[in-house]
């Protein structure tokens, strides 16, 4: 991953940090906003909105004032337009080597963000220009200069525990929950449903008992300890030899699917599905098109892994797909007719429903609201890397 990449994620991880001590610091009732309708952040409290702009310039080495031209020109266009009086805009910036006393945003920033030739801003001053009273704004206005990312990390991790979640569940379960949660929230389309209290927050991070794996949460830099703590929550069921396991994995959200794909699912049934007490057949149904799954079937064959994708002359077959492979027992061992069976989601997914199995792996970040999950245990691990696929599923011991 390019160093620009890094700093995106971390930019976001920053504003979901940010969202997080805000809630953790909001009274139990007040609804916070994410990705609000006026700002990143919007506390409400007593009929008042806080409306808190962040940006992360962990790249900059010096502070240069039109880099908040467009945030404060947004603000000054909602304040005329829409406050009515009632908002407070706060924006909140981190730059990792200046200090408080050298973030100043007073008027002579603001005129000169009325009077850029930036073509973008262009709208915003043409409605602006002549009619805003700034004046008035700089009484609703505050610039804040936000902390070092771990110093924010810390912060949120601190409120957590204060709120008597003990250390262990902070750093394994509660804090990278507490993130997907945000993230998760962040990218829904409705702005109503992206707005959550402390006391919401707080109670859905006791009923969570599995740590969320995801981009943002393998991002952290706890990764590999909730890599640890996700390995010891699918343990008890791995160890289990009579469950049916399904895997939906898709090969658009991790590395290098084709190339090592087979040998996952080969190092699976070596470790999951060699002895006879293993009695159920395990489903791979991979998200691909329809060449790259033939391959892999092929792939599998010549792996001497023989799978059963339910097709006779490129018709699929219901019945024949979830039929019991036949077995034969010489010297005390069992040759079963197939090892597993194997679906393309496009294609046939729909049969996971018809037959439940009692746990399924989903391996992706995408929602898949076909899939029917109830009276399912359903374990999300939405890494892109086999590697740390195969630690969580105690296939290999390490994870890079």
């Amino acid at each position: 991953m390019s160093r620009s990449a890094d700093y995106t994620i971390q930019g976001f991880l920053y504003q979901f940090n940010t969202t997080l001590v805000e809630i953790l610091k909001a009274d139990s009732t007040s609804p916070v906003s994410i990705e609000g309708i006026i700002e990143d952040i919007e506390v409400v409290s007593a009929g008042t909105i806080k409306a808190i702009q962040c940006k992360y310039h962990e790249t900059a080495e010096k502070f240069n004032a039109s880099s908040v031209f467009k945030p404060l020109l947004q603000m000054l266009d909602h304040f005329h337009f829409k406050s009515n009086g009632k908002v407070e805009y706060i924006l909140f910036s981190h730059y990792p080597n200046l200090k408080e006393a050298d973030f100043k945003i007073g008027k002579d920033i603001i005129l000169a963000a009325l009077k850029s030739e930036n073509k973008d801003f262009a709208s915003y001053i043409a409605r602006l220009n002549g009619v805003v009273d700034v004046d008035k704004f700089l009484l609703k206005f505050s610039a804040k200069l936000g902390p070092s990312y771990d110093i924010m990390v810390a912060e949120a991790v601190d409120l957590l525990k204060k709120e008597g979640i003990s250390e262990v569940e902070v750093e394994t379960l509660a804090y990278p929950n507490a993130i997907q949660q945000i993230a998760s929230l962040s990218i829904l389309h409705d702005e109503t449903l992206r707005v959550i209290t402390k006391a919401q927050m707080l109670d859905r991070l006791r009923e969570i008992k599995t740590t969320a794996i995801s981009q943002w949460t393998l991002s952290l830099k706890t990764k590999k300890m909730i890599l640890e703590a996700r390995r010891k929550q699918l343990k008890p069921n791995l160890a289990k030899n009579a469950r049916l396991r399904y895997f939906l994995i898709d090969s658009n959200k991790i590395l290098d699917f084709d190339d090592k794909i087979v040998l996952f699912i080969k190092d699976y049934l070596e470790k999951y599905h060699y002895k006879p007490t293993h009695i159920s057949t395990p489903t791979f149904c991979l998200v691909v098109n329809e060449a790259q799954f033939n391959s892999i079937v092929v792939r599998l064959h010549q792996k001497a892994v023989i799978a059963n994708d339910g097709y006779v002359a490129n018709v699929f077959i219901e019945e024949r797909f979830l039929r019991k492979p036949m077995a034969e027992k010489n010297d005390g061992t069992s040759n079963r007719e197939f090892l597993l069976r194997i679906l393309n989601w496009e294609q046939n997914g729909v049969v996971l429903n018809r037959r439940k199995g009692d746990d399924i792996f989903v391996i992706s970040d995408h929602i898949f609201s076909s899939l029917d999950t109830e009276d399912v245990v359903v374990e999300k691990l939405g890494t892109d890397s086999f590697e740390e696929l195969k630690f969580m599923m105690g296939l290999s011991d390490v994870y890079e």
